[in-house]
């Protein structure tokens, strides 16, 4: 049912020669080939590829380092690219969307790196931030061709469908399909990138606009596999393993993505909704860890609050009170029994105080002042709030980590009788998250919970918010295929949502909100 993780997979190279060539690339790429020749006057060498993802379950865990469960997505980002000569070290890009207007510059002679301004908002410095770390990779694969020498130089035409704004990860998509791209035109035809290496480099790459995003969008775009959702982990390392959705007999496993189209403005919002999650939460760690004795480590590398987090008293709980110094290393059987052990310790220690605390009741319970608990937690960003929901955000973040391993444990060992027991099992899971992701989290809105209460009226089996929330996508888990209920699924939202809130939209507007997919492949390469 899974294939085991390997750091030495390959990006997948297809040409149009290859047998069974996956139907986004028969389906997009002489498209992208020809615009390309219009627009430069030439064949391109090749085309890297990357998808958009949807995260499946696993909503706001993978701040407290808990796993998540993204499968890649139909739509994607194509680059085609022509390698120039050495004689012309610039980069010229085009985008087969107008609004987007062609740029080009120049790669610096003594190979320094391209200067990247995050306060100009700039469709190419997308472009910049995947040729950054693409440059820096080159430099450590290759130091004697990439030090003090320029990068080659290209021509690049960019087309994506993954709608913008929509949650479902354009900007990774372009990122790595770039990153892709200039390595694989600066080392030939004959270097072949695993999927670690580009997933790796990723990662970090949207740093250089200012976004401080965890790995799972990367991870999910790079290593996505046909029929197939991603166990993806943080600690101890980043990686993303492939688990088989089960072989039904009269349906596919199909996902209906329809967008809100509602945008949350995230700094505008910050200091009530996402920075005062990650507040709650952090606090929530802590006053476990003083309940129970235990002193969590500081100093986390990538978190905003340095104070530990609650995977990190987990495991701190079992090393003190069941002598289990090892940390949790993602195993299944072992997560689902810590898990449940967490969820009984929130209900002792924080239930007493459903309603929130107060400023004075975390300084009591960390036993400090109100002062040094304002300094320590609440400066590290902006945030606003009457009291915090300690209890409520733990719950969630305990009880979603679980219901990713149980939806784990579903796929690699359950045995159904008839595809309505999957689809109900699997669509339960989803169900109970966005349950959770509403009432606990707060992280739902009115548009989410119609459109969830429309599909499941008519044919989803789970449905649940998909990314941050508070707008934006939903996820619905639809028997697909013949006998399937996709068009009754879309027919009913189309009808019942989109054209009552939104009675101007026009057919465009109406085929970008929303998305039928299956799990799908990730990041490939296509030699033209």
């Amino acid at each position: 049912m899974t294939k085991s993780y390997s750091e030495k997979a390959l990006i997948p190279e297809f040409n149009s020669k290859t047998k069974d060539l996956p139907k986004p690339l028969v389906e997009r790429c002489p498209t992208i080939i020809e615009k390309f020749n219009r627009t430069y006057g030439t064949k391109p060498d090749f085309i890297a590829r990357s998808p958009g993802r949807v995260n499946l379950i696993g909503e706001h865990i993978d701040y407290c380092d808990f796993s998540v469960l993204p499968s890649a997505i139909d739509v994607d980002m194509l680059c085609a690219v022509k390698v120039l000569d050495e004689k012309n070290p610039s980069i010229t890009l085009t985008n087969a969307d107008p609004s987007f207007a062609q740029r080009k510059f120049d790669l610096p002679l003594d190979g320094s790196y391209v200067t990247i301004d995050p306060s100009i908002s700039d469709w190419s410095n997308y472009f910049k931030c995947g040729l950054h770390v693409a440059h820096s990779f080159l430099k450590t694969l290759a130091p004697e061709r990439f030090t003090g020498a320029p990068l080659v130089g290209l021509q690049v035409f960019c087309e994506g469908n993954v709608p913008t704004g929509s949650g479902l990860s354009s900007s990774a998509a372009f990122i790595c399909a770039v990153a892709l791209a200039v390595v694989k035109g600066n080392m030939g035809p004959d270097y072949h990138m695993s999927k670690q290496d580009l997933m790796r480099i990723t990662v970090v790459a949207e740093h250089y606009v200012g976004v401080n995003n965890g790995g799972m969008d990367q991870a999910a775009s790079v290593c996505g596999e046909e029929d197939h959702a991603l166990y993806v982990e943080f600690k101890p390392q980043l990686k993303a393993t492939p688990f088989k959705f089960p072989q039904l007999k009269n349906h596919e496993v199909s996902f209906v993505i329809a967008n809100t189209l509602v945008v949350s403005n995230k700094f505008e919002t910050a200091p009530t909704n996402y920075n005062l999650r990650v507040v709650e939460v952090t606090t929530a760690a802590n006053v476990l860890a003083a309940t129970y004795g235990v002193v969590l480590p500081s100093e986390k590398e990538g978190s905003s609050i340095n104070k530990g987090n609650l995977r990190d008293f987990m495991n701190v709980y079992y090393a003190r009170y069941h002598n289990i110094s090892a940390p949790w290393n993602g195993d299944i059987e072992t997560g689902i029994e810590r898990l449940t052990k967490m969820l009984e310790l929130v209900e002792e220690s924080l239930a007493n105080k459903k309603k929130g605390f107060s400023v004075d009741d975390v300084a009591q319970a960390l036993n400090c002042s109100r002062e040094e608990f304002t300094k320590d937690y609440l400066t590290t960003s902006p945030v606003r709030f009457q009291v915090l929901k300690l209890y409520q955000r733990a719950k969630h973040v305990y009880s979603e980590s679980l219901r990713v391993l149980r939806a784990l444990k579903l796929m690699t060992t359950a045995k159904f009788a008839t595809d309505e027991d999957f689809f109900r099992q699997f669509g339960a899971l989803m169900n109970e998250s966005q349950a959770s992701c509403d009432k606990l989290y707060e992280c739902s809105c009115p548009e989410i919970d119609q459109i969830c209460s429309i599909a499941l009226s008519n044919g989803s089996c789970g449905s649940r918010l998909t990314g941050a929330g508070w707008g934006g996508c939903t996820v619905h888990l639809v028997p697909g295929g013949p006998n399937g209920n996709v068009e009754q699924v879309k027919k009913a939202l189309i009808d019942q949502f989109y054209k009552v809130k939104y009675p101007n939209i026009t057919d465009t507007e109406l085929e970008n909100a929303i998305i039928v997919s299956k799990p799908a492949l990730g990041s490939c390469f296509y030699e033209s």
